[in-house]
């Protein structure tokens, strides 16, 4: 049994462990400060005698006190019932002060002291409730202590788990937009007997198949990322009405790993704005260059006939993207940027990126360009 069980596993054989240990522990101590002579020295037992049997008849009203408080008297804190609690602790102080006016007679009566007037029997009896009112209070104060750990334990779990859920969210993210306008030009290039819809079919499985089947883990190859935008960006290319859209990769994805979906949905999120008018005619050139542990991409604009129109779109992008990208790397190891430069408008972001030792050989990718 580990410490961490003795004191909040609610097995039942480490709950009756912590209660006896609890009670043995209290018992010696109440003998040992028992110790001496209350009355004056008529008692002639000896000291240990006479204090062990003071622990005997002052223990009912202890048990009792210690249970009402811990279970009884705790729920009406924990549920803030003041008033309640006060006016059961009021009642339970009487229970204790009766209890213990037949235990002191008990008591003096075994000791052969049989001349108590019921004045005294009852001081006494008043005093030794004092005992029992501690001991509860003291498993009171353990009950709280506990009940506020478990509570901050909670409150711990909720805030990762609601962390890890918007995490998930925003890793899995997928505009239904994106996917509806790439069915509807589908279903128009297969009713136009187009020979791009075979292609554009293809592609999207093999994104939704990424999605569905390898974006729940926390890294994945980078290939497969690289993949997946390479053909995000074939989809755009057939369903944007022909606009000047290039992608180039540079360097080699070599075991190297990326969080799932982070390009993607960045680029995801960037056409959203970029492309929100279709009328417009731009030159969308997207660069992907990797260097060592770093990946730098560039998403270059040109052309732009509004720009402060298109800065402040993508000045709102910026801030959900550093939102994003905060969640997958708290310790601040990725950079965004925007600049603008006469016409161009250049969206950029640099990934330091992971390397992990795999026994997986991933093919190398050669430099190759799509235009």
């Amino acid at each position: 049994m580990t410490k961490h069980d003795f004191i909040f596993s609610d097995k039942i054989s480490h709950r009756i462990t912590r209660h006896l240990a609890f009670w043995i522990v209290f018992v010696v101590i109440f003998t040992i400060q028992s110790f001496g002579d209350p009355l004056g020295g008529f008692i002639t037992e000896t000291a240990l005698s006479r204090a062990f049997k003071l622990t005997i008849v002052n223990l009912p009203f202890c048990i009792i006190s210690v249970y009402i408080f811990s279970n009884f008297l705790f729920s009406f804190l924990k549920k803030k019932k003041y008033a309640s609690f006060i006016a059961w602790f009021i009642l339970m102080v009487a229970l204790g002060v009766w209890i213990n006016y037949y235990a002191s007679a008990l008591f003096f009566k075994n000791i052969g002291v049989n001349n108590l007037t019921f004045a005294q029997n009852f001081l006494v009896s008043c005093t030794w409730v004092w005992s029992g009112i501690v001991a509860g209070g003291f498993v009171l104060g353990i009950k709280l202590a506990k009940h506020w750990y478990h509570q901050q334990n909670e409150n711990l779990l909720l805030a990762r788990q609601k962390a890890n859920t918007e995490l998930k969210l925003l890793k899995a993210r997928i505009h239904p937009d994106f996917l509806f306008k790439t069915l509807d030009d589908i279903y128009k290039k297969i009713n136009s007997d187009s020979g791009k819809s075979p292609l554009m079919i293809l592609k999207l499985s093999e994104i939704l198949s990424y999605l569905l089947y390898e974006s729940d883990q926390e890294l994945v190859p980078l290939e497969k990322e690289l993949t997946a935008v390479n053909d995000f960006i074939s989809i755009a290319k057939l369903t944007l009405n022909d606009q000047p859209v290039s992608l180039k990769f540079i360097g080699t994805p070599d075991n190297k790993f990326i969080a799932p979906l982070l390009l993607l949905n960045m680029l995801q999120n960037s056409f959203r704005v970029i492309f929100k008018d279709e009328k417009e005619r731009l030159k969308t050139v997207i660069i992907i260059s990797i260097e060592d542990n770093l990946l730098n991409l560039i998403l270059s604009l040109q052309n732009v006939k509004n720009i402060d129109n298109f800065m402040n779109n993508l000045q709102i992008l910026l801030q959900s993207e550093q939102s994003r990208l905060k969640l997958l790397f708290p310790e601040n190891n990725c950079v965004l940027g925007l600049s603008l430069q006469e016409n161009t408008v250049e969206f950029s972001l640099i990934i330091l990126l992971n390397t992990v030792m795999t026994d997986i050989n991933f093919s190398k990718k050669e430099i190759y360009e799509t235009t």
